[in-house]
């Protein structure tokens, strides 16, 4: 059995050790935290389905309201369109401005919201392709999402559109 010479050389290795494990135990894979995402944005949504009877194209305005969870960038919030459907947003936002938006309405996103689906009732939103996270970016006080899909519109898998621009009012 070793024994440490002077009793500081042994503290200073055990402490040593130590601030080595709490580095590792705290390393936090999503980097610094963010800046909050903190507000209420006056938003316009533009949708777009493509089938062979030509392309569709609506606007929509809406409101997002969202709320920093102060974890690791994190936010919740809800939208609300003008027709009053209303729903769940959820999220992070990184260091660098991207965005990845699990929630727009219940999960997967985009999927059970009543206003869209109401735009194209012959579409099947349920049922919607792979969609788990729609992407986008924060600057300053806008605040982007989009994303591509399809979605089965009359029994035929249809290329639908998602673009979404914020302005933060407050």
């Amino acid at each position: 059995m070793r024994r440490c010479p002077r009793t500081g050389d042994c503290l200073a290795a055990a402490l040593a050790g130590a601030a080595l494990w709490t580095a590792c135990v705290s390393y936090d894979p999503t980097g610094p935290h963010a800046a909050a995402v903190n507000g209420t944005f006056a938003a316009k949504l533009v949708t777009v389905l493509r089938n062979s009877g030509g392309v569709r194209e609506d606007t929509s305005a809406l409101t997002l309201s969202l709320r920093d969870s102060l974890y690791r960038g994190r936010f919740t919030g809800f939208y609300r369109f003008s027709d009053g459907d209303s729903g769940l947003v959820d999220g992070t936002l990184f260091i660098s401005g991207r965005i990845e938006l699990s929630h727009f309405g219940e999960w997967p996103p985009l999927t059970q919201v009543a206003h869209i689906s109401s735009l194209y009732p012959s579409c099947s939103f349920g049922a919607m392709g792979p969609l788990y996270i729609v992407d986008g970016d924060v600057r300053g006080d806008t605040l982007r999402l989009g994303d591509t899909t399809s979605v089965p519109c009359s029994g035929q898998p249809t290329p639908f559109e998602f673009r979404l621009v914020g302005i933060r009012q407050r």
